[in-house]
């Protein structure tokens, strides 16, 4: 049975245009016989089962339970109860907005014209014999009228033969043009109600009031088409309502434009997802925005939160709309397209972020290469140099070889220091060394500088990365004393349960929101230098298991600190 289901549903398919003219005859020989008789009743049972075979509401490969067939037999059972003409007439429409909206599935002219001389019957028998008989007693319809739509079959018959049978097939069977039905649909039932209205406002009679509603709806569908395509100065009621509906309402098109805009001009991630989400925020029906990037631990908000919350993440972004009620399936689809654009752009911001710190490093390491290059060469000279004087200390005067002896040692230590310190950091560099120790030599090291020094904790029983802390401590020590107005700096180390942690603060100007967002994550250019430093610094101390972060920025308080990570 299911295979012969199957078959049945296969030979629909291609003979879709044969079973909608019989259905069509069905309907014209029950018009003919009186719809309201048993016996058309009859065939119009017969022709609404061919419409269901024509454009199935269930596929063929379902098989229908009790139930479905009992709704089904109720339905049946209703039609030949309560069938009314005012019924037949909305079936009429309905069936005429079908077959009207497949004119927009075939491309082909002869298959156009195939459904358009169907519509145009449906129209004359709807206009001809249905609304007459609506009209009894009501008004005076011309006897020659229904006449006419009696036999108006035979031209649809001629011009069917002429034509021929469209082709079907899967896609044509399947095929239907929703918004092209409503129209049409729509469209006729103007018709037969401003042919209602002129009658019983205007006094006509029918066919005059039939006239002068074809003649308004017609003007009006004219009207409609001139302004519909965009033409010299004007964009076109067309792109407008279908900008509108793609928008649902919202500005859904200029806020991506806004964002594409934002994109060419805003230098930095966070400050192009700031922008957008500030444009977000201004949204009909949003009361607040939350969203967090990968930069950001902390949720960053806008306004106020609310119940109806909207969850998105796309990417490194992610986003929580609160709604003054809950969002439609509509505005969710647009502000997860929305965001993902967004997140694109997030991303290709980071993307050319790293670019531009890798290209910082490459610069630095090819110049830093170069000078250690040459810097080694030099070293290497003046150790063999030294070695030479020492090694040949008869041959020059006492004095000399006395003052050379007393400090040829000192400087051949402090070349191998040298030599040690432009050489990468390794992990031996970064074994724990006493913090008492380090302490009292960074205070040696700035004795020429006005500091403050304090510490907390048990310090001579502690241990730090010695080489970490004085890259650190270097960095932010020639950052804050290079400030103007030379502000009160105040270094503070303090041992804790989890090790040491090393705090730089001074007084002078809070650094820019948008620079402080950035710094410590990429090269930061400034008068001084190329900001490659504290970027260097923040990612040794990542590789430690330390962390270097901003912790206070306001005028008069910038503190820097670095303590263990967790």
């Amino acid at each position: 049975m299911p295979d012969l289901g199957r078959r049945t549903e296969r030979w629909l398919m291609y003979a879709g245009p044969l079973v909608l003219l019989l259905a069509l005859a069905l309907l014209h020989v029950a018009l003919l016989q009186g719809a309201l008789s048993p016996a058309g009743k009859a065939l119009l049972l017969g022709h609404f089962g061919l419409v269901l075979l024509w454009q199935p509401l269930v596929s063929g490969g379902r098989q229908l339970s009790w139930a479905g067939l009992l709704l089904f037999g109720l339905a049946l059972a209703g039609i030949g109860l309560w069938l009314s003409w005012g019924l037949l007439l909305l079936w009429g429409l309905m069936l005429a907005g079908v077959i009207g909206g497949k004119v927009f599935c075939h491309p082909a002219p002869r298959e156009r014209g195939f459904y358009w001389l169907l519509v145009v019957y449906l129209v004359v028998a709807l206009n001809g014999r249905v609304m007459p008989e609506l009209l009894e007693g009501l008004a005076e319809v011309p006897a020659v009228l229904p006449l006419f739509a009696n036999w108006f079959a035979l031209p649809v018959l001629l011009g069917v033969a002429v034509l021929g049978l469209p082709r079907g097939g899967a896609q044509a069977a399947d095929a239907l043009d929703v918004v092209g039905t409503l129209i049409f649909a729509l469209v006729l039932g103007g018709v037969a109600l401003g042919a209602l209205a002129f009658m019983f406002v205007a006094r006509s009679d029918y066919v005059w009031a039939l006239l002068q509603a074809l003649g308004s709806v017609a003007g009006a569908l004219l009207l409609m088409a001139l302004v519909w395509s965009p033409r010299k100065g004007f964009a076109g009621l067309g792109l407008a309502i279908s900008r509108r509906v793609l928008s649902g309402g919202q500005p859904f098109a200029h806020w991506l434009d806004e964002v594409a805009e934002l994109a060419l001009h805003e230098a930095s991630p966070e400050a192009l997802v700031r922008a957008a989400m500030e444009r977000l925020a201004g949204w009909p029906g949003v009361q607040g925005v939350f969203w967090r990037c990968a930069e950001t631990e902390a949720m960053t908000h806008l306004g106020q939160p609310s119940r109806h919350v909207l969850q998105l993440r796309h990417g490194t972004l992610e986003v929580a709309v609160h709604g003054q009620q809950a969002f439609a399936p509509t505005p969710t689809w647009h502000l997860d397209l929305m965001l993902r654009i967004l997140a694109e752009f997030h991303a290709a911001r980071l993307q050319a972020q790293r670019l531009q710190a890798l290209s910082f490093l490459r610069a630095v390491h090819e110049t830093g290469a170069r000078s250690t290059h040459e810097l080694k060469n030099l070293l290497q000279s003046l150790d063999a140099l030294c070695f030479a004087v020492l090694d040949d200390g008869g041959r020059n005067p006492a004095g000399v070889q006395a003052l050379l002896q007393g400090q040829l040692p000192e400087i051949r230590r402090r070349l191998d220091e040298t030599l040690q310190r432009i050489r990468r950091p390794r992990e031996e560099d970064l074994q724990p060394s006493p913090a008492l120790g380090w302490w009292q030599a960074l205070q040696a090291r700035h004795a020429e500088a006005v500091l403050r020094y304090q510490q907390a904790g048990p310090l001579a029983a502690a241990a730090l990365p010695a080489a970490l802390f004085d890259c650190v401590a270097d960095n932010l020590l020639r950052n804050a004393l290079e400030k103007p107005g030379a502000p009160a700096v105040q270094v503070r180390l303090v041992v804790g349960e989890q090790g040491c942690s090393l705090s730089v603060e001074d007084a002078g100007a809070a650094i820019e929101a948008e620079r402080a967002a950035s710094l410590l994550l990429r090269p930061l250019a400034s008068d001084t230098g190329l900001g490659i430093g504290l970027y260097q610094a923040g990612r040794l101390a990542e590789s430690a298991g330390y962390v270097l972060r901003l912790e206070e920025n306001r005028a008069g308080c910038v503190r820097f600190c670095l303590s263990p990570r967790g």
